[in-house]
């Protein structure tokens, strides 16, 4: 297949869709308790859906800070974050599932109520103009008036707002303050010099958001997919993954449904999805074709369904390295004294990409086209030497399609890619 010159092209990750390593988020408690020592609605008088958003903020304290996370378009929820080309502290971001600052009120309040108020925006556009009903405070009303749940906004003097927390009462509040650091608490005091305002939603909480909560595991997503209302593609569509940034989801059960094909992958599996009360098409789930450990939601009365049937379904998000039987180099370059590979196993008609020889820091995705690569998407698999010499990434469907490997000597280094193949 015809090749396209690389050049040094912007890279944005916000097309990187997978990457190796998750954060691990927690399993959320069996009852809405406290995450971590002092992170709780620490004063009364705050609507019941401000306490829920509070302790779902709090669920988080203790994980790591991803630039960018929580921002998948249309979907919220942690999702892989990304690096701020401005700060060499968010270079391991990508290997992260997560929440930047406003990723994080955004999941807490959209878990509190069941509602997508903060959409997605940044601190600065949902500071000039919310788009939900609200109460507004001004810095000069001081810190008596708010209450648990507030959402504050911080920023240098004669500038819009460049950072937001969740308050909790007494002085106090949650937040993902940047990378390289934790979900945290703090005193309202360390960021007063800068508060701007904040806002207080009016919103009614959601019961329905809490159902089964505590069950489930934890999945990550591909690609730009449909969350539906029923596990068949002429259903209503709940949410839509619009910029195909990875997100880490809670998924409590499977069943057979409609048989749907996607890059020449096919599978007739559907997830339900309890956080987002809807179903996402296996084919956009990393994992098997029928993911391991899920039960069927034909344990769950209330839902049903069965696997009988779930046959016949492909996929390569299998977990077999590149190095497996069947597997072969079928294009590389170096770059720097780095080997960039595209590994292939015409077997299962996946590939992957694989960097050997670097150091911590190393970059290594891969690009596929459907029209040899005159286009493309960008950046699966994205994935960073972390410790050692070598890093491979996840496993992409090549039936039909061309693929190719692209590697980097660190962050903002030199970019070498192998033909199409």
């Amino acid at each position: 297949m015809a090749a396209r010159s690389w050049g040094r092209r912007v890279r944005l990750l916000v097309a990187a869709l997978v990457t190796v390593v998750s954060l691990g988020l927690p399993a959320v408690s069996a009852t809405p308790a406290t995450a971590a020592t002092g992170c709780a609605p620490l004063q009364s008088g705050a609507s019941a859906a401000a306490e829920a958003a509070v302790e779902v903020a709090c669920r988080y304290v203790g994980k790591q800070y991803a630039w960018g996370g929580g921002h998948a378009q249309g979907m919220p929820g942690p999702s892989q974050g990304q690096i701020d080309r401005t700060d060499p502290a968010s270079y391991a971001d990508p290997e992260l599932w997560s929440f930047d600052c406003i990723g994080l009120v955004r999941w807490a309040w959209y878990k509190a109520t069941g509602r997508d108020l903060i959409t997605e925006r940044t601190t600065q556009a949902t500071f000039a103009a919310p788009g939900y009903a609200h109460t507004k405070f001004l810095k000069s009303q001081g810190s008596g008036v708010l209450l648990p749940g507030d959402i504050m906004y911080f920023g240098p003097t004669g500038f819009g707002p460049t950072h937001v927390a969740i308050y909790l009462g007494n002085g106090r509040m949650v937040e993902a303050p940047q990378s390289g650091a934790q979900i945290q608490v703090n005193n309202i005091s360390a960021r007063w010099e800068r508060y701007q305002g904040a806002f207080r939603p009016h919103a009614d909480v959601t019961p329905m958001v809490w159902s089964w909560d505590g069950r489930g595991s934890y999945q990550k997503t591909w690609g730009q997919p449909n969350l539906r209302q029923d596990s068949n593609t002429g259903s209503r569509i709940n949410f839509t993954n619009g910029n195909g940034i990875s997100v880490q989801t809670r998924v409590l059960c499977q069943r057979v449904g409609e048989r749907a094909t996607v890059d020449g992958m096919v599978n007739n599996v559907w997830s339900f999805l309890p956080d987002y009360h809807s179903w996402i098409s296996n084919l956009f789930v990393q994992g098997p074709a029928v993911l391991k450990d899920v039960p069927s939601c034909g344990d769950f009365p209330e839902i049903g369904g069965t696997l009988a049937g779930a046959e016949n379904n492909t996929s390569c998000g299998d977990g077999t390295e590149p190095n497996s039987t069947g597997a072969w180099t079928a294009k590389s370059t170096t770059v720097f004294g780095r080997t960039v590979e595209l590994r292939y196993n015409g077997t299962t008609e996946c590939a992957w990409g694989r960097i050997t020889g670097g150091a911590p820091g190393d970059e290594i995705w891969v690009d596929r086209s459907a029209d040899g690569g005159a286009t493309w998407s960008p950046m699966l698999g994205f994935t960073t030497i972390t410790s050692g010499n070598d890093a491979y990434t996840t496993q992409w469907n090549d039936a039909g399609l061309v693929m190719r490997a692209c590697g980097t000597n660190g962050p903002g280094g030199a970019i070498a890619c192998t033909g199409w193949f």
